[in-house]
């Protein structure tokens, strides 16, 4: 059993978004706006406090370095910038999705949050956030803020992704040079080619897309707030 609980469950978002945004967000389209003191990360009206990305960043040790103990001050600087980039690039998904009406609803959370729970026994889930110091309501929060990207990247990029013939033609013959095994449904593997073309063309794209996204949505981040906390953190 995993130390922490899952954010989503396996497999559901790590694939697809987990790409860093250090240049972007430190490049010249971050404004120097003023933000409030506990306020870490600013993409418009959605923040992100320090309170939050520390204990993000609990929850992410504890994933990568299950048990504790000594860790490499250059693998835990790695982590820390990937968990500033990744509770960025969220922001920046939010500010597009409140913008393009993409929301998660109760009831797709609720569905979730019992999707997690289930993997745990009896009461351990509780037990096990409280054992890491991270209350359930930050937990869900940051559930529903990857639930809301990847619904974004799903809307906004993957089901936008032109799977031509050709695609389906070059898949065909490389996976199934002698045609489709007569005890299968011919209409259910085409329809999973395609949407396994599909998300691999996203996937592909991601990158240049979300800098795209990125130059619309300036990340503003309080530098003085994150430097104090790296000082204190070294």
């Amino acid at each position: 059993m995993n130390v922490l609980p899952q954010v989503l469950p396996k497999a559901a978002w790590r694939a697809l978004y987990l790409l860093v945004l250090f240049e972007l967000m430190f490049s010249a389209g971050c404004s120097r706006e003023k933000v409030q003191n506990d306020v870490l990360i600013q993409v418009k009206q959605l923040v992100i406090t320090l309170t939050e990305y520390d204990q993000s960043v609990r929850m992410a040790k504890e994933e990568a370095f299950p048990g504790g103990g000594q860790i490499d001050p250059e693998m835990l600087g790695d982590l820390h910038l990937r968990v500033l980039n990744q509770l960025s690039e969220e922001l920046v998904l939010g500010a597009y999705a409140a913008d393009h009406g993409i929301a998660v609803s109760p009831l797709e959370l609720d569905a979730a949050v019992a999707a997690i729970k289930a993997d745990y026994p009896d009461d351990t889930f509780e037990e096990t956030l409280l054992e890491n110091a991270v209350s359930f309501p930050l937990w869900q929060r940051r559930l529903k803020a990857r639930l809301l990207s990847e619904k974004v990247i799903q809307q906004a990029l993957v089901d936008r992704v032109d799977i031509t013939s050709e695609d389906v033609t070059d898949y065909y013959q490389t996976h199934f040079p002698q045609g489709i095994p007569a005890t299968e449904d011919s209409d259910d593997i085409h329809q999973r080619i395609v949407t396994h073309l599909r998300r691999q063309k996203g996937e592909a794209a991601y990158q240049a897309w979300i800098a795209d996204l990125g130059e619309q949505y300036s990340v503003v981040i309080n530098q003085s707030v994150w430097e104090s906390w790296m000082a204190r953190t070294q």
